[in-house]
């Protein structure tokens, strides 16, 4: 199960590299978003950040497939122009952890709706534990602070891990994940 298949590697390579585009383009959103809704309002874009590790992990459905992938696409956004800067890659190491333990809970043996929602949740832990210690969130008034997590856990649950799982199911009926795990379970669902 653990040994990585070569196509499996080009398919996570090639799904981070183009989350990676997206975050680019999601990160230069979030300036006027934030400016519309505020700083902490605008959080409900988060989710989509840490949608590599689920969309991943979903359709591979082996360890660490959910860190590499966020960690590829945060590098991918990082090295394409992110104003973000370095704290985009180690911020995206953070959500990537946070991921990767959602599957490690449950012995990377279940791929379902509840384990991806949960994965965008610990991305946003992860994130949160990251911001509390490197970007002075911290220092945010309880309420502001409370208000900014929620927003994340909610976001990461519904743009990351629920979306994930919209995007792979429909990629499944098409038949092009035939080949990897996701496709696999699928045509036969009771190893689901």
């Amino acid at each position: 199960m653990n040994s990585w298949k070569m196509k499996e590697i080009i398919v996570m390579m090639m799904l981070s590299v183009a989350c990676g585009v997206l975050y680019l383009g999601w990160s230069t959103l979030w300036l006027p978003v934030s400016a519309i809704f505020g700083p902490v309002g605008s959080n409900w874009m988060f989710g989509i950040w840490v949608i590599a590790s689920p969309l991943v992990a979903y359709i591979i459905q082996k360890p660490g497939a959910a860190l590499i992938a966020e960690v590829v696409a945060a590098a991918v956004e990082l090295f394409t122009g992110s104003h973000f800067g370095l704290s985009a890659l180690l911020i995206g190491f953070a959500q990537g952890i946070g991921a990767e333990i959602a599957f490690a809970l449950f012995g990377y043996r279940k791929f379902n709706t509840m384990t991806l929602i949960l994965s965008g949740m610990f991305a946003a832990i992860g994130s949160m534990v990251y911001s509390l210690v490197v970007n002075g969130f911290a220092y945010y008034t309880t309420t502001t602070l409370l208000l900014t997590f929620s927003l994340q856990l909610v976001s990461g649950a519904l743009l990351g891990g629920l979306l994930a799982k919209v995007i792979v199911d429909a990629l499944v009926k098409t038949g092009t994940l035939n080949g990897y795990a996701i496709g696999r379970k699928r045509q036969k669902p009771d190893a689901a």
